[in-house]
């Protein structure tokens, strides 16, 4: 599914599918602890020396937070 079809989808969607949609992100996007830091399970970096965790809450988090408030 591209990007339009799936915001075409959240358009027509019940609130409770929302929801429910929602909340796998969030799911998905949790916490870990890893070497002392809180970093999100599902997000990494790539940089010149390799993959790494982004730290907790990750982009994805902060924009649903937001979008909340």
């Amino acid at each position: 599914m591209t990007r339009d079809e799936l915001f075409n989808e959240i358009k027509v969607a019940d609130c409770e599918t929302v929801v429910d949609a929602l909340r796998a992100v969030v799911e998905l996007h949790k916490p870990t602890r890893f070497s002392g830091e809180l970093v999100c399970d599902a997000c990494e970096e790539w940089t010149n020396e390799g993959a790494s965790q982004l730290a907790y809450p990750c982009p994805t988090i902060q924009a649903i937070e937001k979008e909340l408030k």
